[in-house]
């Protein structure tokens, strides 16, 4: 999967990139295999929320069929953030995948 991370106000180091890719992307891959590589663009946005001191992250997806992906997730811990945003994508793939199933 093609993944544009960006940051605002968090720096996007080489230690989260890999955080990302060892807890999103790859897991995210294997759910999205069937699709051909050049459908797989996303971005994935990550913040920090200055009045509560939390980390959001906003993931963004377009897949065949005009089928949107989006969702947001905030915790406290950037770890947290990730992981729960992926288990919202995960849930939205999954049910995609299902509805692209024939009867």
């Amino acid at each position: 999967m093609n993944l544009q991370i960006t940051g605002l106000g968090v720096e996007v180091t080489d230690r989260i990139k890999a955080l990302i890719d060892k807890r999103f992307s790859q897991k995210l891959d294997k759910l999205l295999q069937p699709f051909s590589p050049d459908l797989k663009t996303a971005s994935l946005r990550l913040e920090q929320i200055n009045r509560t001191k939390e980390y959001k992250a906003s993931f963004d997806m377009s897949l065949p069929g005009k089928e949107r992906l989006y969702a947001s997730h905030t915790h406290k811990l950037l770890i947290s953030t990730i992981t729960g945003l992926r288990e919202q994508i995960e849930h939205q793939i999954k049910k995609y995948r299902q509805e692209l199933r024939p009867y």
